[in-house]
């Protein structure tokens, strides 16, 4: 499981795709990945998940990491583990959810919104929080936050993109989701992939971000 916590955080970038329809989903996680995504989750909103969690999973394996989001519960863990999700994220703090993960040593990323929930979801045994929605609470809060709790690795998640994610790195999140401005959901219905490939090149260079704490 650490192994998989470390590569993630190296690469400080995931990519949340929720589109409404299964059948772009793949082309667009693959153009993500070609373009320098290095990780990338597949949410439970899109039509059939499991089904796109397994043949991504088999399509890039060793060259993508392929996660689970949107997993609310301890049955919806088990089953995106099942179907080879190799980390797990919500948007919300089940702790059914982290221990069915943390059993199958696969990281669970649990989402909160405030301090205590942030020492809550770390103490439960998650090895990174994700604070979501990041752009309400704003770059400053990530500042904030690792002055009291430097231990616990954060990942900011609602309203970022390719411009102000490394606002939130260098503010002191450790890593970043992006979902709609990666994979715009308007553009890739109508089959065009261009922005996805720019977005994701964009996205990918922040792993060689020099990161300056605010």
């Amino acid at each position: 499981m650490q192994e998989v916590v470390q590569q993630l955080l190296e690469c400080r970038v995931v990519g949340i795709l929720r589109l409404p329809q299964s059948d772009l989903a793949l082309r667009a996680l693959e153009v993500a990945i070609e373009h320098g995504l290095r990780a990338v989750e597949v949410t439970m909103t899109t039509p059939n998940a499991l089904e796109i969690l397994r043949s991504a999973r088999q399509q890039w394996y060793g060259k993508a990491l392929v996660g689970a989001g949107t997993v609310l519960n301890a049955e919806e863990a088990r089953a995106v583990i099942d179907a080879g999700a190799q980390f797990v994220v919500s948007p919300i703090l089940d702790a059914g959810m982290v221990e069915t993960a943390l059993r199958a040593n696969v990281p669970p990323i649990p989402g909160v919104f405030s301090p205590t929930e942030i020492f809550h979801a770390y103490r439960l045994g998650a090895p990174v929080v994700k604070v979501f929605p990041a752009v309400t609470l704003g770059t400053a809060f990530f500042k904030e936050m690792k002055a009291p709790l430097p231990q616990i690795p954060l990942m900011a998640v609602g309203g970022l993109n390719a411009h102000n994610a490394a606002e939130y790195l260098h503010a002191g999140a450790d890593m970043v989701g992006v979902g709609g401005a990666l994979f715009p959901k308007a553009a890739i219905l109508a089959g065009e992939f261009e922005g996805v490939a720019q977005t994701a090149e964009a996205l990918a260079a922040l792993s060689h971000l020099h990161i300056q704490h605010a």
